[in-house]
């Protein structure tokens, strides 16, 4: 045999062996895909959930004494994060390990089931079917290790609070009655989910007493973070002999936690100490008097101090902070005041109004100036109120008040005018603390005609001595309020959506307060209208009535 020969025949047993190792490494992916169970081309698209046709134990079974489950259903399945999607109550922390097969779901539980206890198992909507994914609906079975099958419920609706609207996917549970009972740390015995309605029901739970809550689960976890997580409950412990129904828990965020700084800011005229959540005010206390310096809040999460003298580059302080719910914190800083450089430059001093210029206002309101710096001087030469054409008004500093450090500026107009009211601000009308003035502005404010807005009238109907009545626009901000007036009129409203909303002031401060799981105290209660209602040109709503 020649050496050419000798090559060819070499090559073509590479090649043969070469096609041989690729034929056993396709293979398995052929025979995969064969296996693989997927619609067939053509036809009907499939709309049909999969049906439970058998399990074991059977559905409503008594003296079951297995481990394991198994589902058997009318067509191919495909199961969905099911560890995550099962609800079993009540609730032992068994878990299990299960196997998919083509029309069947068995599961395997870690720990025996314990004597004398009604099970249920609750699937959501982890099980689907495997060509178009439609899930099973409502699939759960129930069980006794016993003789008898527990059969009393709870059903009800969980809701937001502060929106007045239902609540999807929360957790909501019954708890053993406990001295210690503490929702950040113990999981509940039976529980449910809420639909996409709001509505929750727990079923085949054991006769006995309880305490109900409901929690916005975020991390699955099934107990309550306070930090991050909204609670509602029922502040009465149920006494479970009997079917209970229409139960409505509102839920409510109550993060207790101290303010913390999360950072600063130094400047040479500045000091900026950003917190990690809201708060409604705070004081200042100085080491050394002397040292003092103003500060502001210039938001709900931001101490802001300001250096108008000269002082030493660290000032000591103590900040004691209250938060929405009452939360005291006191926060030891120390303010670092940077030395001043050649490029360094005054922030701009300047402001929000309230109400708009674009907006039309009544012949009385509030004017609201929100300054970024705290006010030292007020020229009252340098503000000009003029009304209709020519006329002007008097500037009445006595009616004038200060908030915030002397950075918020409110002066209620009550003006005779008949067409609009224009006010002058002259660049020295008000200076800052660090010397430095406004740019000369005016604001022209049309009054309003009547025919051009709407009227609501109606009646709160309650026995609580103290409340107040709010209108609130499409984006939720408080457009009008009523205090404790049984009989209320809301006059001069534009156009637009709104929502009525009623605030039990239970401790009479003025505004709504949150609850406190911790202390077993309910939030402020809040009722809702039952309808969006739509305000019309020249249009009255009466007999709007909102009862407590």
């Amino acid at each position: 045999m020649s050496f050419d020969s000798q090559i060819d025949s070499r090559l073509t047993k590479s090649s043969r062996l070469f096609f041989y190792v690729l034929c056993l490494a396709v293979l398995p992916i052929i025979l995969n895909n064969c296996a693989q169970v997927a619609q067939p081309p053509g036809g009907k698209k499939d709309t049909l959930a999969p049906k439970l046709i058998e399990s074991n134990p059977k559905s409503r079974q008594t003296n079951f004494k297995g481990k394991s489950i198994e589902l058997f259903f009318n067509e191919y399945i495909q199961a969905e994060n099911l560890n995550q999607k099962t609800i079993i109550t009540p609730g032992t922390g068994n878990t299990f390990t299960f196997k998919l097969k083509p029309t069947s779901l068995l599961l395997t539980f870690n720990e025996p089931f314990k004597d004398s206890t009604t099970y249920t198992i609750s699937f959501t909507d982890a099980v689907r079917d495997a060509s178009e994914r439609n899930p099973a609906s409502n699939l759960k079975l129930v069980f006794s290790t016993g003789s008898e099958l527990d059969s009393l419920r709870v059903r009800g609706k969980v809701t937001d609070i502060n929106s007045g609207t239902t609540v999807t996917d929360a957790l909501v549970g019954l708890y053993a009655v406990k001295d210690t009972m503490d929702a950040t740390r113990q999981k509940p015995i039976y529980y449910s989910k809420t639909d996409t309605s709001g509505n929750f029901s727990i079923e085949n739970v054991k006769e006995n007493t309880y305490e109900l809550m409901a929690i916005r689960d975020g991390n699955s976890n099934f107990t309550f973070n306070p930090l991050t997580e909204k609670i509602g409950f029922v502040k009465d412990k149920i006494v479970l002999t009997k079917n209970i129904g229409n139960v409505v828990i509102n839920i409510f965020g109550q993060n207790n936690a101290p303010v913390r700084v999360t950072g600063s800011t130094g400047r040479y005229d500045s000091y900026t100490l950003p917190l990690d959540k809201g708060i409604l005010s705070y004081s200042v206390a100085f080491r050394q008097p002397a040292d003092s310096v103003p500060s502001i809040l210039s938001s709900p999460t931001q101490i802001k101090f300001f250096r108008p003298k000269a002082t030493v580059d660290t000032i000591p302080v103590v900040i004691t902070t209250i938060d929405s719910i009452g939360t005291k914190t006191i926060l030891k800083q120390r303010l670092n005041f940077r030395v001043k450089n050649r490029r360094d430059r005054s922030e701009p001093f300047s402001f929000a109004v309230d109400p708009q210029p674009s907006d039309a206002v009544e012949p009385k309101f509030i004017w609201r100036l929100k300054f970024s710096k705290p006010v030292d001087q007020l020229d009252l030469d340098s503000i000009r109120i003029n009304i209709d054409s020519s006329r002007t008004e008097p500037f009445r500093p006595e009616s004038m008040t200060w908030s915030n450090g002397h950075s918020e500026f409110i002066y209620p107009f009550d003006t005779k005018a008949r067409k609009f009211i224009k006010i002058k601000l002259g660049r020295t009308a008000f200076t800052s603390v660090l010397g430095d003035s406004i740019t000369a502005v005016a604001y022209t404010y049309n009054i309003i005609n009547p025919e051009d807005f709407g009227l609501i009238s109606g009646s709160v109907l309650t026995k609580e001595p103290s409340f107040f009545l709010e209108l609130l626009s499409e984006q939720g901000q408080v457009v009008k309020r009523s205090d404790n007036q049984s009989n209320y009129v809301f006059r001069n409203i534009k156009p637009g959506k709104y929502r009525l909303r009623l605030i039990i002031d239970q401790n009479k401060n003025g505004r709504w307060d949150t609850g406190n799981y911790q202390e077993k105290r309910p939030p402020e209660p809040i009722v809702y209208y039952s309808t969006q209602m739509i305000i019309r040109q020249n249009f009255e709503s009466e007999g709007i009535n909102i009862e407590y």
